[in-house]
């Protein structure tokens, strides 16, 4: 008998199906592949802040520079940060000066996505 906790369901992910004929590019740019889940946001939110680590509740940051463009357009959920109010408004006004000071935002995707990982204590594996 396996003892290991239960993890929840992950958050259900939507997607806007993607027109046919419609390039990779352009549905990109027309907010076609984005994926939204409030559920992890929530999640995202109950971590402390990635740059100077205030605590919860932070403000999800959606990363830039990840070929998502045009009004109305965000990287998809899964790749947001938690930043405090201070420091989401330092990275919008200057994006590289704000990696040069504390690292880019996709290493913060990665550690974040891990913090969520170990919060949720699964085991892998048998």
């Amino acid at each position: 008998m396996n003892d290991a906790p239960v993890m929840e369901p992950l958050p259900r992910l939507l997607m806007k199906p993607i027109p046919p004929g419609m390039s990779v590019r352009e549905a990109l740019q027309n907010g076609y592949a984005t994926v939204r889940s409030e559920a992890y946001m929530a999640r995202v939110r109950q971590l402390p802040c990635c740059a100077c680590d205030a605590p919860p509740p932070s403000d999800p940051h959606h990363p830039h520079g990840a070929g998502y463009r045009g009004a109305g357009t965000k990287s998809p959920d899964i790749w947001v940060i938690p930043l405090c109010r201070t420091h989401h408004d330092e990275l919008h006004h200057s994006v590289p000066e704000w990696e040069e000071k504390y690292g880019t935002q996709f290493e913060f995707v990665a550690l974040t996505l891990a913090a969520l990982w170990l919060k949720s204590e699964v085991t892998l594996g048998g």
